[in-house]
């Protein structure tokens, strides 16, 4: 990432210093980019066609397991695998030619995603199009929680497509270009909210699924709350297709112009991630 991205002066400000760790966390060496593969495991068996072994799950807490021989070179928590292995949540899995593994759960099924540091999505990424910062795009926002147990049913990015819920457990409501506004956020973490939103510029200079903020969660139930759209990211899916990212949900699209944050990834001849503005709404 060459250093102009930083400011011409050199100096990184705390928001080039988020705009260089975003970098990083899509183009190293196993960065998000480096995905080629997201397999659930549904099938005793089941064969995953970019790494050995055979998998299978019952689909009940630790009842995942890989079967391989010592041939096929598969190593689990750096020990070389000859048989059959119990694998967990934090099971680290390596390949040859220098592929990763790691263990996921998605709608109750495990799932291995498989990570390559020579994937084209990865090695053809060029940089990572963003509007200039503006410090107008931040804004105060009242965080609202919602009743206990909400959920929100949206659309994920796969082939086919799946439906799937989320815990939308608040809003953010804010005043943005002389309007009022509301965002409802996702859970995807103790501490972490995801929001997931469209707006004018979607489909044209910005991915058509929409782009994402990342925000914690407020300490207080509720109370004061800070949504900088500088900070807004490109889904990962964009980087590499095989993520299977949720679309946002029609309240969550803004109906003006939201010129800041990302755009748009920038890649080379080597990449293979289709369009640079993804799937319409």
């Amino acid at each position: 990432m060459s250093s102009d991205r930083f400011g011409s002066d050199g100096a990184l400000t705390e928001y080039d210093k988020w705009r260089q760790s975003r970098w990083e966390e899509m183009a190293g060496p196993y960065g998000k980019a480096s995905l080629i593969a997201h397999r659930p495991i549904t099938e005793p068996g089941q064969e995953v066609p970019e790494v050995p072994g055979q998998w299978t799950s019952t689909g009940l807490p630790g009842s995942l397991t890989l079967t391989a021989a010592r041939a096929e070179n598969v190593s689990v928590d750096d020990h070389a695998v000859d048989g059959t292995v119990e694998l967990t949540g934090a099971s680290r899995l390596s390949f040859p030619g220098g592929r990763r593994g790691t263990i996921e759960e998605l709608r109750g099924a495990h799932v291995l995603a498989v990570w390559d540091p020579a994937a084209p999505t990865l090695v053809g990424l060029r940089g990572i199009e963003a509007w200039p910062w503006d410090p107008a795009w931040t804004v105060e926002a009242e965080y609202r929680p919602a009743d206990a147990g909400r959920l929100l049913e949206v659309t994920r990015v796969t082939s086919p497509s799946v439906r799937d819920t989320f815990p939308a457990p608040g809003d953010f409501v804010f005043d943005l270009r002389g309007e009022r506004h509301t965002l409802r956020a996702f859970g995807v973490g103790d501490d972490t909210l995801l929001i997931s939103f469209t707006d004018g510029t979607s489909g044209t200079e910005t991915p058509g699924m929409g782009r994402w903020l990342i925000l914690p969660r407020p300490e207080d139930a509720a109370g004061a709350a800070r949504i900088d759209f500088n900070r807004a990211t490109v889904p990962h899916h964009m980087f590499s297709t095989s993520f299977p990212c949720p679309l946002p949900p029609r309240e969550n699209h803004l109906p003006l112009r939201v010129e800041a944050g990302e755009r748009a990834p920038v890649l080379g001849e080597e990449a293979a991630v289709g369009t640079t503005t993804g799937p319409a709404v």
